[in-house]
Parts: C-alpha cells; structure tokens; sequence
C-alpha cells in the first residue's frame, strides 16, 4: 500500500485519532521494509515461471507479515513452499504407484534398463525412491525422517494394528537404532560402478536392516542413464501399505507428480484392484491424462495374448466412465499390458544361470508359445511390451516434459493466487470493519478485532473440514468398489486366467 492509498484508506473511513494514524502507518512502513529486505531468486529457465515465483514469493512474505499471520494455516504456507520449490528445482516427476507386490519396482527396472530398484521389497520397506540422470557419479542420497515425522508415522503403526511391521521392527531390535538416525543430516555416497550403487541402495531399504525403517527417502542419480535429465522415476509406498500414513505419502505424491503410472496386476480386476485405480484418479486433480494403467505381470498368465484380450474388454467398460478416463479413446490409449520380468531376463540373458533358464524363462516362453526362446529372444522382447511402453511415454510424455511441466506450474500458480486473493479479500473486509471504529474506545476495537479472528478461524475451519470429507469421500469410493466388482469374475473379468 503506497501513500496515496494509504490517505484514501483513512479518508474513507473518517480516521481522525492520531494515535491511530500513527500506527497505521508505522505498520505499513515495517510491511514494506520487510517485503523489500527479501532478496527473490531469479529464476532463469522460463520467464513466466520467474514472474510466477516472484508472484507468490512476495505474497508468502504478506501472509507471514506479523500482523495477519495468525489469520494464515500452516498448510497453506506449506503449499506455498513446495510451489516455490518446483519452480526452483523444475523436475518433471512419473510416480509408479499401486497396491503392493503389483510389479512398480520390475517394471522400474525394465524401464531404465538396469537391475537397481528392489524387487524383493516387503510391507516394511516403504521409502520413497527416485530415479534419475547424473552428470558425473552414479550416487545415492538418504535423507531420514524427523523425530516430528517419525511420531506420526509410529501413530500410525498402531492405529494401523499393523502386526508385521510391528513383529519384525522388534526381531531387528530397530529401536535400538531409532536415535542414531532420526533428524540424522542426508547421506550422499557417489560410486563408479553399478555393483557398488544397487549395494548400496539395498543397504537403506532392505527389510532385514534395522535402519531402513527410518530412511525417508532414496534419491539414486544413474550416470549416461536413459531418461532426459530433469525426469524422476518415482517408486512409491504401496497404496495398500499396512501403515496408513505411508499410502497417504502416495496419495499425496500422486497430485504432485506430473505423470502417474498405476500398475495394477494383469491377472484380474477385483474391487481391490479398481479401488486402486480410483484412488488414483480421485488424488490427481481430474486430469485423467497424466494417468497411465499398467497391467503389469502380463508373463504371469497362463495364455498372455489371449487373456489379456479378454481382461482388456473387461477393464475398459470400468476405465471409460466418468470416474476414471471419462472415454473409451483416452482409456484405449492409455490402458497398456507389460511383461517386465520376462524383459529383464531376456536383456540379462547371457548373464542367467542354467536354473534360471530352465525354470523362469523357458516357462514364460512356453506360455507366449514361442519356440526355441534362445533364438528368438528378440520375439520376447517384442512380446513384453515394454519397449512399446517405452515409445509411448517418450512420444507422449518425456519430449514434451517440459512443456507439460509448464503447464502443471501455470495451472497450480493460477489456484494459489485465487485461494490467496479470497483469503486475503476475506482478511482485509475483516481490517476495514475495525478501520471503521479505530476512533471508538479501545475496548470496542478489541472485541471487533477478536470477531475478526474467530471469523477467519471458522472460515479456516470450514476449508479443513471440507477437506476431510473430500478424503473420506475417496475411502468411501474405494469401500464401494470393493463391494461393487466382486462380481467381475462371473462376469468374465478372471475368465480363463488361472
């Protein structure tokens, strides 16, 4: 507020109490001063998003101002601070997320082309793990929850009654190592050779290490990796995870992400299934086309080509409606069945022992009825799918990252500064109703002004509450699933599959 603005604010509202004037204006002085004391970041990549993040830095510093920041929830601030963040670090994030066992971490592996994510994690080993492009070193960086997260996670645990995790968290004896790590800096270890890496990946999220229950996240740089730079793969928690505030980092990380891949298994869409998939689409802010749904484990089924035929009507009458893709195109699209295991022991063919050979992949290649599998490795390449998915994220997803980023950015900026406007608006009609009285007597202005208060606590209120019951609204949809489509296998849905 400049001068003249200033003077008209008074004028309009009669202020003739000079006490009051003064400070008035002593409280926008100080506004001032601490808005351009704060130097702002330029952010060079993109103009518009420097216009963006200069916008909403400025409106941070507003809302932390003294004088209105009791009026402003933690989550808000927080919201604002993850807006700044990506506009600072403009990484274009692909979650893999789904029900647990369901195939994220294999088909990880077959996407990079590298044998680095675990795919042997259990229930207990729940960290987020990223994948990216390193300049230089592969590396790993292991950052460690609070003591702050670690109590909403152990709350979890026992609201949760999750038994298994309790069970072995004590076999390891993890407590004793709980203060060793908990608000422990990151660790960053760089390495030359790959063996070293996926050793040290497996260190922090092993489940027979104590220590892994309090690793927050895994971030793995990959050097001369196959994905562009500025691209993460995201392994997440399972949504059907034992703790609940780990499926709920999922859910929330499913609205951040800029792509999602919903890996449900080939074999059959139960309502547990569909339930996660419309867990996912209810967390990714209605837009169904950063949604892609995987059928994952397509080497598991008896006769892959000619189930998954079957399977693929079934799941698209579900994925077509409303609630999901919202038409049959967009579902057709973005519905795609992979075979990753058997993609990953083919590249490592030469590699395999004699067991393996014998007992995995011949298998596989007797269900996909090809012959003579040692020289027809390219067939099963082929027959996996994966490097058909590959094609399709890189056409429709990873040449255009930045531009769809971009977009996410300017689209996220837009509902900020309408929610920031309103709050604000709502703040200053509260400020104006006591500018009106600043000549009566102290004690009506403070009784005013604590009406204010209680207005905008109650407005707060109202959001949170609405908030809660959208949430509760996705559990609900997710109970009815599980009682609406236990019919699908006398509908067909499991039909010669087993």
């Amino acid at each position: 507020m400049n001068i003249k603005n200033l003077e008209v604010v008074l004028n309009k509202y009669n202020i003739k109490n000079k006490e009051a004037i003064e400070k008035i204006r002593n409280s926008v002085d100080e506004f001032h001063k601490e808005i351009n004391s704060q130097e702002c970041t330029e952010i060079i990549w993109d103009s518009t998003v420097n216009k963006y993040y200069k916008n909403i830095h400025n409106l941070k510093l507003a809302l932390n101002n003294k004088n209105i920041r009791e009026n402003i929830s933690n989550s808000l601030i927080k919201d604002l601070d993850n807006f700044l963040n990506i506009c600072r670090n403009p990484e274009f994030h692909i979650a893999f997320v789904g029900a647990i066992k369901a195939g994220k971490s294999t088909l990880i592996n077959a996407l990079l082309g590298l044998d680095l994510a675990s795919t042997a994690v259990t229930p207990e080993t729940a960290a987020l793990t990223k994948f990216k492009s390193s300049e230089n070193k592969h590396y790993v960086k292991v950052t460690f929850y609070s003591e702050v997260e670690w109590d909403f996670l152990w709350n979890s645990v026992q609201d949760s009654k999750a038994e298994v995790f309790l069970e072995e968290y004590s076999k390891l004896n993890a407590d004793s190592e709980k203060s060793n790590w908990l608000n422990h800096k990151s660790i960053v270890k760089e390495f030359d050779h790959l063996v070293n890496l996926k050793e040290e990946i497996k260190k922090w999220t092993s489940s027979k290490e104590a220590t892994h229950y309090f690793v927050k996240e895994v971030e793995v740089g990959i050097k001369d990796a196959n994905i562009p730079k500025d691209v993460v793969f995201v392994d997440t928690p399972g949504l059907d995870d034992p703790v609940k505030y780990r499926s709920d980092i999922t859910r929330t990380y499913i609205d951040r992400a800029n792509a999602v891949l919903v890996c449900v298994k080939s074999d059959a869409l139960t309502g547990g299934e569909l339930a996660t998939i419309y867990s996912v689409f209810s967390n990714s802010r209605y837009n169904p086309e950063k949604v892609y749904v995987i059928g994952t484990q397509l080497d598991s089924l008896n006769r892959p080509i000619e189930n998954w035929k079957e399977q693929k009507e079934e799941w698209l009458k579900h994925l077509s409606k409303n609630d999901c893709f919202g038409n049959n195109s967009l579902a057709q699209n973005n519905l795609i069945s992979v075979a990753s295991y058997l993609y990953n022991l083919v590249n490592e063919f030469d590699n395999l022992s004699e067991d393996e050979i014998y007992f995995e992949l011949e298998p596989i290649a007797r269900k996909f009825r090809v012959k003579e599998f040692d020289k027809n490795l390219n067939q099963l390449l082929e027959l996996s799918n994966i490097d058909f998915l590959k094609a399709k994220l890189n056409q429709e997803v990873l040449v255009k990252h930045k531009k769809l980023l971009l977009q996410d950015i300017s689209e996220s900026y837009k509902n900020h500064r309408l929610d920031i406007l309103h709050l604000l608006n709502c703040i200053k009609e509260n400020q104006e109703d006591i500018l009106a009285i600043a000549d009566a007597d102290i004690n009506t202005i403070r009784e005013e002004s604590e009406n204010s208060k209680r207005i905008l606590e109650s407005m707060q209120k109202e959001k949170e509450e609405m908030e809660k019951a959208l949430k509760q609204i996705r559990i609900l949809t997710e109970k009815r699933a599980e009682e609406l489509y236990t019919q699908i296998r006398g509908l067909g849905g499991n039909k010669n599959v087993k």
